[in-house]
């Protein structure tokens, strides 16, 4: 069983970035996983994977941001260099320093309070969704 699972109260009712908030999630699991195994061999495809997703969640998320005129868009992109720039540190310190442990409290506490917190912070801009019929 994953260490941590998707539900609801993750979800920001966006379908595209909630999918790749899911992704994220995934990412945590199999961070923990890899510690649970003592492997540390992971450790450079789950900061490739990282790097992946932040490519793609974070051009996704700021279009639309941009697009339903968050004020704060700015300041939410910056957020996401401070991640990228973290991913890209964990790549240097790869043989060195970094090590899964590592990865894992960042995953997490990336979940915990930019997903959890930050994220929050846009759901009035965004469209309606109509769920009835859903």
């Amino acid at each position: 069983m994953p260490l941590i699972q998707w539900d609801e109260t993750m979800s920001l009712d966006m379908d595209e970035l909630d999918e790749q908030h899911r992704e994220l999630i995934d990412l945590i699991n199999e961070a923990f996983d890899a510690i649970q195994r003592n492997d540390e061999r992971c450790m450079a495809p789950l900061i490739d994977k990282m790097r992946d997703y932040a490519v793609v969640h974070f051009e996704a998320e700021e279009a639309i941001l941009r697009s339903c005129g968050y004020p704060e868009s700015e300041v939410h992109a910056g957020q996401h260099r401070v991640f990228e720039e973290k991913v890209e540190e964990f790549r240097r310190n790869l043989a060195a320093q970094a090590n899964l442990s590592q990865v894992f409290i960042f995953l997490s506490r990336w979940l915990t309070s930019h997903i959890m917190h930050e994220d929050r912070k846009f759901l009035p801009w965004l469209p309606e969704t109509d769920d009835e019929g859903a």
